[in-house]
């Protein structure tokens, strides 16, 4: 099975070189990385499940790796839920499934590169710190005059950097591809029509960004 895991992955990932030619090497691999990354976790499963006993010291890094993860993906979680506070009401239509959401608030970390994410991200933690001491909610803080104004210049930062060719390209792909995934759990999946609700996905949530001046 490992071996046949191990193909999969590498033909996914010609697929994907051959499909965005016109990319450079940093998009198709960021492509690639998003697109093999429930191959390769299935992988790893089968290779931890197959091994027995195993050095301590290499589980040990290997939860400190997870663990190093798992706090990354939730700073950027504050991050995109700030960003996607000031839109999600005009975002949630009937036609579109909810899952797409986050989809649009993990794009801003790659959208605004890493230096202003460490900006926003140490804004954020300050002014949740702050507010949980004067003992107000997460919605509270994010719907605060502070908490609108983060939420602004992450917005105008996104705009500023979304003019890259690609970045259509590389969206569209990732809706297309939580689309996929959640099917089974979307009510009338079965009939849903993948490339049409992406580009209403797209279209809505371009329409919102052009409408805001920055």
């Amino acid at each position: 099975m490992s071996d046949t895991l191990r193909q999969d992955i590498i033909f996914k990932i010609l697929k994907i070189a051959s499909d965005n030619s016109d990319l450079n090497s940093d998009e198709q691999f960021s492509l690639a990385e998003s697109g093999t990354q429930a191959l390769f976790a299935k992988l790893i499963n089968e290779s931890a499940s197959s091994s027995s006993g195993g050095d301590s010291d290499r589980d040990k890094a290997r939860v400190k790796r997870r663990m190093k993860k798992k706090d990354r993906n939730q700073r950027k979680e504050h991050v995109g839920r700030f960003f996607m506070r000031l839109m999600e009401k005009n975002m949630r239509k009937p036609e579109l499934p909810d899952c797409l959401l986050p989809v649009f608030a993990k794009s801003v970390h790659t959208t605004i590169g890493e230096e202003n994410y460490e900006q926003m991200s140490g804004k954020i933690s300050r002014l949740l710190e702050f507010g949980e001491k004067k003992g107000f909610d997460y919605d509270q803080i994010l719907d605060s005059k502070p908490g609108k104004t983060i939420a602004g210049e992450i917005l105008n930062l996104y705009k500023n950097e979304m003019g890259s060719g690609s970045f259509e390209k590389q969206l569209k792909f990732s809706l297309d591809e939580t689309l996929v995934k959640n099917i089974p759990n979307i009510e009338n999946g079965a009939d849903l029509n993948i490339e049409d609700t992406v580009s209403l996905a797209f279209k809505e949530f371009n329409k919102f960004l052009t409408s805001k001046v920055s």
